[in-house]
Protein backbone atom coordinates (compact mmCIF):
# COMPACT_ATOMS: atom_id res chain seq x y z
CA UNK A 1 0.00 0.00 0.00
CA UNK A 2 1.28 3.55 -0.95
CA UNK A 3 2.39 5.52 1.91
CA UNK A 4 2.26 2.63 4.32
CA UNK A 5 4.48 4.30 6.83
CA UNK A 6 2.28 7.42 7.32
CA UNK A 7 0.34 6.14 10.72
CA UNK A 8 -1.45 9.09 11.73
CA UNK A 9 -3.80 9.61 14.10
CA UNK A 10 -5.45 12.65 13.08
CA UNK A 11 -9.34 11.44 14.48
CA UNK A 12 -8.80 14.71 16.99
CA UNK A 13 -7.86 16.91 14.42
CA UNK A 14 -10.15 15.89 11.76
CA UNK A 15 -12.59 16.28 13.98
CA UNK A 16 -11.56 20.08 15.38
CA UNK A 17 -11.59 21.35 12.04
CA UNK A 18 -14.14 23.25 11.01
CA UNK A 19 -17.12 21.29 7.97
CA UNK A 20 -15.85 23.95 5.13
CA UNK A 21 -12.71 22.44 5.70
CA UNK A 22 -13.85 18.86 5.58
CA UNK A 23 -15.24 18.85 1.86
CA UNK A 24 -13.94 16.34 -0.36
CA UNK A 25 -10.67 16.81 -2.55
CA UNK A 26 -9.11 14.82 -5.30
CA UNK A 27 -6.67 12.74 -3.28
CA UNK A 28 -3.89 14.10 -4.88
CA UNK A 29 -5.25 18.16 -4.30
CA UNK A 30 -5.01 21.58 -6.33
CA UNK A 31 -2.98 21.68 -9.24
CA UNK A 32 -0.03 23.82 -8.55
CA UNK A 33 2.68 25.35 -10.82
CA UNK A 34 6.32 23.68 -10.62
CA UNK A 35 7.25 27.29 -9.19
CA UNK A 36 4.98 26.75 -6.46
CA UNK A 37 6.14 22.96 -6.09
CA UNK A 38 9.41 24.31 -5.69
CA UNK A 39 8.90 26.78 -3.37
CA UNK A 40 6.96 24.22 -0.95
CA UNK A 41 9.98 21.68 -1.44
CA UNK A 42 12.40 24.70 -0.28
CA UNK A 43 10.52 25.13 2.44
CA UNK A 44 9.61 21.73 3.40
CA UNK A 45 13.84 20.95 3.72
CA UNK A 46 14.46 24.12 6.01
CA UNK A 47 11.58 23.30 8.41
CA UNK A 48 12.82 19.67 8.62
CA UNK A 49 16.45 20.93 8.83
CA UNK A 50 15.72 23.57 11.16
CA UNK A 51 13.14 22.53 13.47
CA UNK A 52 12.71 18.35 12.89
CA UNK A 53 15.37 16.93 13.39
CA UNK A 54 17.18 19.22 15.86
CA UNK A 55 13.93 18.24 17.95
CA UNK A 56 14.55 14.78 17.63
CA UNK A 57 18.06 14.66 18.40
CA UNK A 58 17.37 16.71 21.71
CA UNK A 59 15.17 14.05 22.55
CA UNK A 60 17.41 11.65 21.92
CA UNK A 61 20.24 13.27 23.50
CA UNK A 62 17.85 13.83 26.67
CA UNK A 63 16.50 9.68 26.73
CA UNK A 64 20.28 8.75 26.83
CA UNK A 65 20.94 11.32 29.67
CA UNK A 66 18.19 10.18 31.77
CA UNK A 67 18.85 6.50 31.42
CA UNK A 68 22.41 7.25 32.61
CA UNK A 69 21.30 9.33 35.75
CA UNK A 70 19.05 6.22 36.42
CA UNK A 71 21.37 4.29 36.32
CA UNK A 72 24.02 6.00 38.59
CA UNK A 73 20.75 6.87 40.83
CA UNK A 74 19.99 2.82 41.09
CA UNK A 75 23.52 2.17 42.69
CA UNK A 76 23.05 4.67 45.69
CA UNK A 77 19.74 5.42 45.87
CA UNK A 78 18.96 8.64 48.01
CA UNK A 79 17.01 11.51 48.13
CA UNK A 80 19.26 14.22 46.72
CA UNK A 81 19.68 11.67 43.96
CA UNK A 82 15.61 11.62 43.60
CA UNK A 83 15.50 15.19 43.00
CA UNK A 84 18.47 14.79 40.85
CA UNK A 85 16.47 12.26 38.96
CA UNK A 86 13.41 14.33 38.71
CA UNK A 87 15.37 16.91 37.06
CA UNK A 88 16.52 15.11 34.37
CA UNK A 89 12.42 13.54 33.91
CA UNK A 90 11.66 17.35 33.62
CA UNK A 91 14.04 17.41 30.32
CA UNK A 92 13.54 13.97 29.11
CA UNK A 93 9.50 15.24 28.82
CA UNK A 94 10.62 18.53 27.42
CA UNK A 95 12.54 16.51 24.74
CA UNK A 96 8.80 14.15 24.03
CA UNK A 97 6.49 17.32 24.15
CA UNK A 98 9.08 19.19 21.66
CA UNK A 99 8.19 16.59 19.02
CA UNK A 100 4.88 15.16 20.02
CA UNK A 101 3.32 17.30 16.99
CA UNK A 102 4.87 15.43 14.55
CA UNK A 103 2.70 12.31 14.89
CA UNK A 104 3.94 11.27 11.24
CA UNK A 105 6.60 8.75 10.15
CA UNK A 106 8.89 7.84 12.68
CA UNK A 107 7.19 8.93 15.57
CA UNK A 108 4.31 6.72 14.75
CA UNK A 109 6.68 4.02 13.53
CA UNK A 110 6.17 0.88 15.74
CA UNK A 111 3.60 2.43 17.87
CA UNK A 112 6.83 5.15 19.18
CA UNK A 113 4.26 7.98 20.52
CA UNK A 114 1.88 5.80 22.50
CA UNK A 115 4.54 3.87 23.88
CA UNK A 116 6.18 7.12 24.76
CA UNK A 117 2.92 9.02 26.64
CA UNK A 118 0.07 6.85 26.94
CA UNK A 119 -2.09 9.80 27.52
CA UNK A 120 -5.05 10.68 28.46
CA UNK A 121 -5.51 7.35 30.38
CA UNK A 122 -9.21 7.48 31.92
CA UNK A 123 -8.84 3.81 32.68
CA UNK A 124 -5.82 4.28 34.86
CA UNK A 125 -3.85 2.06 32.51
CA UNK A 126 -1.09 2.56 33.63
CA UNK A 127 -1.22 2.70 37.68
CA UNK A 128 -3.17 -0.31 37.01
CA UNK A 129 -0.41 -2.29 34.58
CA UNK A 130 2.62 -0.80 36.25
CA UNK A 131 1.70 -2.62 39.66
CA UNK A 132 0.50 -5.74 37.95
CA UNK A 133 4.12 -5.77 36.75
CA UNK A 134 5.92 -5.46 39.92
CA UNK A 135 3.84 -7.56 41.51
CA UNK A 136 5.32 -9.95 39.63
CA UNK A 137 8.59 -9.42 41.58
CA UNK A 138 10.71 -10.45 38.68
CA UNK A 139 13.27 -8.02 37.76
CA UNK A 140 14.11 -9.44 34.28
CA UNK A 141 10.38 -8.70 32.80
CA UNK A 142 11.40 -5.43 33.68
CA UNK A 143 14.57 -5.09 31.58
CA UNK A 144 14.21 -2.69 28.52
CA UNK A 145 13.94 -5.48 25.52
CA UNK A 146 11.41 -7.16 27.84
CA UNK A 147 8.98 -4.27 28.69
CA UNK A 148 8.85 -3.93 24.27
CA UNK A 149 6.55 -6.50 24.64
CA UNK A 150 4.59 -5.51 27.69
CA UNK A 151 1.37 -3.03 27.26
CA UNK A 152 2.54 0.38 26.14
CA UNK A 153 0.95 1.76 29.12
CA UNK A 154 4.24 1.08 31.08
CA UNK A 155 7.03 1.56 28.42
CA UNK A 156 7.11 5.42 28.72
CA UNK A 157 7.07 8.34 30.38
CA UNK A 158 3.52 7.88 32.66
CA UNK A 159 5.12 4.79 34.11
CA UNK A 160 8.43 6.61 34.66
CA UNK A 161 6.36 9.61 36.42
CA UNK A 162 4.71 7.30 38.66
CA UNK A 163 7.90 5.70 39.64
CA UNK A 164 9.32 9.35 40.82
CA UNK A 165 6.56 10.86 41.13
CA UNK A 166 4.01 8.88 42.82
CA UNK A 167 2.63 8.26 46.79
CA UNK A 168 5.42 5.15 46.81
CA UNK A 169 8.42 7.35 45.34
CA UNK A 170 9.66 7.14 48.64
CA UNK A 171 9.92 3.38 48.47
CA UNK A 172 13.04 3.96 46.09
CA UNK A 173 14.63 4.85 48.69
CA UNK A 174 13.96 1.96 51.66
CA UNK A 175 17.13 -0.62 50.38
CA UNK A 176 15.22 -3.52 50.28
CA UNK A 177 14.01 -5.76 47.43
CA UNK A 178 10.97 -3.43 46.64
CA UNK A 179 13.32 -0.64 46.41
CA UNK A 180 15.82 -2.55 43.82
CA UNK A 181 12.64 -3.61 41.94
CA UNK A 182 11.40 -0.40 41.40
CA UNK A 183 14.88 0.76 40.36
CA UNK A 184 14.76 -2.04 37.80
CA UNK A 185 11.95 -0.51 35.99
CA UNK A 186 13.01 2.68 36.28
CA UNK A 187 16.08 1.35 34.55
CA UNK A 188 13.94 -0.53 32.14
CA UNK A 189 11.98 2.11 31.27
CA UNK A 190 14.49 4.76 30.98
CA UNK A 191 16.49 2.43 28.79
CA UNK A 192 13.27 0.92 26.69
CA UNK A 193 12.64 5.13 25.85
CA UNK A 194 16.20 5.50 24.61
CA UNK A 195 15.77 2.83 22.22
CA UNK A 196 12.85 4.73 21.19
CA UNK A 197 14.28 7.87 21.22
CA UNK A 198 17.55 6.85 19.21
CA UNK A 199 15.31 4.94 16.66
CA UNK A 200 13.15 8.20 16.23
CA UNK A 201 15.94 10.25 15.52
CA UNK A 202 17.99 7.79 13.16
CA UNK A 203 14.65 7.08 11.08
CA UNK A 204 14.57 11.03 10.44
CA UNK A 205 18.71 11.22 9.54
CA UNK A 206 20.03 8.76 7.93
CA UNK A 207 19.78 5.06 8.30
CA UNK A 208 17.92 1.96 6.25
CA UNK A 209 14.27 5.05 6.61
CA UNK A 210 15.88 8.24 6.30
CA UNK A 211 12.63 10.36 6.65
CA UNK A 212 14.14 13.08 5.66
CA UNK A 213 14.91 12.64 2.23
CA UNK A 214 11.82 11.04 2.00
CA UNK A 215 10.09 15.09 2.78
CA UNK A 216 13.02 16.77 0.82
CA UNK A 217 12.59 15.00 -2.54
CA UNK A 218 9.12 14.55 -3.28
CA UNK A 219 8.47 13.21 -6.56
CA UNK A 220 7.21 10.13 -9.31
CA UNK A 221 9.23 8.12 -7.89
CA UNK A 222 8.90 8.73 -4.00
CA UNK A 223 6.79 6.31 -2.59
CA UNK A 224 6.03 8.41 0.25
CA UNK A 225 5.38 11.56 -1.07
CA UNK A 226 4.80 12.19 -4.76
CA UNK A 227 4.78 15.71 -5.05
CA UNK A 228 6.69 18.27 -2.24
CA UNK A 229 2.71 19.51 -1.53
CA UNK A 230 1.80 15.99 -0.21
CA UNK A 231 4.88 16.50 2.07
CA UNK A 232 3.84 19.96 2.98
CA UNK A 233 0.21 18.50 4.17
CA UNK A 234 1.82 16.54 7.01
CA UNK A 235 4.06 19.62 8.28
CA UNK A 236 0.89 21.75 7.86
CA UNK A 237 -1.14 19.06 10.19
CA UNK A 238 1.69 19.30 12.70
CA UNK A 239 1.03 22.96 13.08
CA UNK A 240 -1.93 22.12 13.26
CA UNK A 241 -1.80 19.82 15.63
CA UNK A 242 0.35 21.86 18.13
CA UNK A 243 -2.12 24.14 18.47
CA UNK A 244 -5.25 21.80 18.73
CA UNK A 245 -3.79 19.52 21.43
CA UNK A 246 -3.75 22.26 23.56
CA UNK A 247 -7.22 23.83 22.45
CA UNK A 248 -8.85 20.89 22.96
CA UNK A 249 -7.17 18.25 24.95
CA UNK A 250 -4.53 19.26 27.33
CA UNK A 251 -6.69 22.38 29.01
CA UNK A 252 -10.29 22.19 28.03
CA UNK A 253 -11.14 19.03 29.86
CA UNK A 254 -9.80 19.87 32.63
CA UNK A 255 -10.72 23.06 33.00
CA UNK A 256 -14.66 22.52 33.38
CA UNK A 257 -17.13 25.04 32.91
CA UNK A 258 -16.24 26.77 36.21
CA UNK A 259 -13.83 26.83 38.58
CA UNK A 260 -15.45 24.72 40.84
CA UNK A 261 -16.15 22.24 38.19
CA UNK A 262 -11.77 21.97 37.38
CA UNK A 263 -10.78 18.43 37.14
CA UNK A 264 -6.89 18.60 37.86
CA UNK A 265 -6.50 15.51 37.53
CA UNK A 266 -7.26 15.26 33.70
CA UNK A 267 -4.24 17.00 33.32
CA UNK A 268 -1.23 15.52 31.78
CA UNK A 269 1.71 15.04 34.02
CA UNK A 270 -0.15 16.19 37.18
CA UNK A 271 2.06 14.25 39.40
CA UNK A 272 5.39 15.99 38.33
CA UNK A 273 3.79 19.29 38.26
CA UNK A 274 4.86 19.32 34.62
CA UNK A 275 1.20 19.96 32.95
CA UNK A 276 1.56 23.93 32.37
CA UNK A 277 5.49 23.69 31.17
CA UNK A 278 3.90 21.27 28.30
CA UNK A 279 1.63 23.55 27.35
CA UNK A 280 4.30 26.06 26.87
CA UNK A 281 6.66 23.90 24.98
CA UNK A 282 3.94 22.68 22.78
CA UNK A 283 2.39 26.70 21.76
CA UNK A 284 6.44 27.97 21.75
CA UNK A 285 6.72 23.89 19.23
CA UNK A 286 3.93 25.65 16.93
CA UNK A 287 5.77 28.94 16.83
CA UNK A 288 8.88 26.95 16.09
CA UNK A 289 8.10 25.13 12.84
CA UNK A 290 6.21 28.49 11.86
CA UNK A 291 9.25 29.91 11.98
CA UNK A 292 11.25 27.35 10.40
CA UNK A 293 9.96 28.15 7.08
CA UNK A 294 6.94 28.27 6.60
CA UNK A 295 6.57 31.76 7.61
CA UNK A 296 8.89 32.99 4.69
CA UNK A 297 7.32 31.62 2.06
CA UNK A 298 3.25 32.59 3.47
CA UNK A 299 4.80 36.23 3.81
CA UNK A 300 6.13 36.74 0.17
CA UNK A 301 2.44 35.37 -0.85
CA UNK A 302 0.11 37.00 1.76
CA UNK A 303 2.32 38.71 4.22
CA UNK A 304 -1.15 40.49 5.71
CA UNK A 305 -1.69 36.39 6.94
CA UNK A 306 1.66 35.99 7.94
CA UNK A 307 1.31 39.15 9.76
CA UNK A 308 -1.27 37.36 11.60
CA UNK A 309 0.29 34.32 12.20
CA UNK A 310 2.02 35.44 13.70
CA UNK A 311 0.47 37.51 16.33
CA UNK A 312 -2.08 34.74 16.91
CA UNK A 313 1.41 32.45 17.57
CA UNK A 314 3.09 34.32 19.81
CA UNK A 315 -0.34 35.79 21.60
CA UNK A 316 -0.38 31.97 22.97
CA UNK A 317 3.08 31.29 23.75
CA UNK A 318 3.11 34.94 25.70
CA UNK A 319 0.00 34.14 27.88
CA UNK A 320 1.10 30.72 28.63
CA UNK A 321 4.26 32.20 29.68
CA UNK A 322 1.94 34.17 31.95
CA UNK A 323 0.14 31.78 34.09
CA UNK A 324 1.18 31.36 37.23
CA UNK A 325 1.93 28.08 38.33
CA UNK A 326 0.73 25.31 39.05
CA UNK A 327 -1.78 24.85 36.20
CA UNK A 328 -4.15 22.18 38.90
CA UNK A 329 -4.40 24.78 41.10
CA UNK A 330 -4.70 27.78 38.59
CA UNK A 331 -7.71 25.71 37.08
CA UNK A 332 -9.75 26.28 39.96
CA UNK A 333 -8.57 29.27 41.02
CA UNK A 334 -10.95 31.97 40.35
CA UNK A 335 -8.43 34.74 40.37
CA UNK A 336 -6.41 32.84 38.10
CA UNK A 337 -8.32 30.86 36.26
CA UNK A 338 -8.97 33.77 33.86
CA UNK A 339 -5.67 33.87 32.35
CA UNK A 340 -5.84 29.77 31.59
CA UNK A 341 -9.49 31.03 29.39
CA UNK A 342 -7.25 33.08 28.09
CA UNK A 343 -5.05 30.23 26.45
CA UNK A 344 -7.28 27.96 25.57
CA UNK A 345 -9.10 30.75 23.31
CA UNK A 346 -5.80 31.71 21.87
CA UNK A 347 -5.10 28.15 20.88
CA UNK A 348 -8.44 28.04 19.43
CA UNK A 349 -7.94 30.95 17.37
CA UNK A 350 -4.60 30.33 16.65
CA UNK A 351 -5.79 26.52 14.93
CA UNK A 352 -8.94 28.44 13.35
CA UNK A 353 -6.60 30.91 11.58
CA UNK A 354 -4.18 27.85 10.80
CA UNK A 355 -7.45 25.66 9.28
CA UNK A 356 -9.58 28.39 7.12
CA UNK A 357 -6.59 30.29 6.18
CA UNK A 358 -3.22 28.70 5.74
CA UNK A 359 -3.50 25.69 4.29
CA UNK A 360 -5.41 27.66 1.11
CA UNK A 361 -2.31 29.85 1.61
CA UNK A 362 -0.06 26.98 0.98
CA UNK A 363 -2.24 25.47 -1.75
CA UNK A 364 -2.25 22.34 0.14
CA UNK A 365 -5.46 20.15 0.17
CA UNK A 366 -7.55 20.08 3.41
CA UNK A 367 -9.78 17.12 2.78
CA UNK A 368 -10.48 13.98 4.66
CA UNK A 369 -8.17 12.24 2.49
CA UNK A 370 -5.51 14.74 2.90
CA UNK A 371 -6.11 14.38 6.80
CA UNK A 372 -6.18 11.00 7.33
CA UNK A 373 -3.06 10.45 5.55
CA UNK A 374 -4.06 7.37 3.40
Amino acid sequence: MRRWFRIVSVAGLIAGLPAAALAQEDDEGPALSAADQTALSTMNASIVDRHVTPAFKAQASAAAVFAAHAELFCKAPDEAGLDSLRTFYGALSDGWQGVQHLRFGPTELFMRSSRLMFWPDPRDSVGRQLAELLAKKDPALLAADKLQGQSVSVQGLPALERLLFGDDAKKLLAGDDEAALRCAAIIGIAGNIRTIADGAAADWSGGGVAYDRAIKHAGPENELYRTPSEATVELFKALYLATEVVADRKLARALGDKPEAARPRLLEQWRSGRSLRNIQIDLAAAAGLWHAGMSDLVRQRDAALAAEVDAALDKAVRDADAIVAPLDTAIADPARRPAVEAVVADAIAAKTLIANRLAPALGIPLGFNALDGD
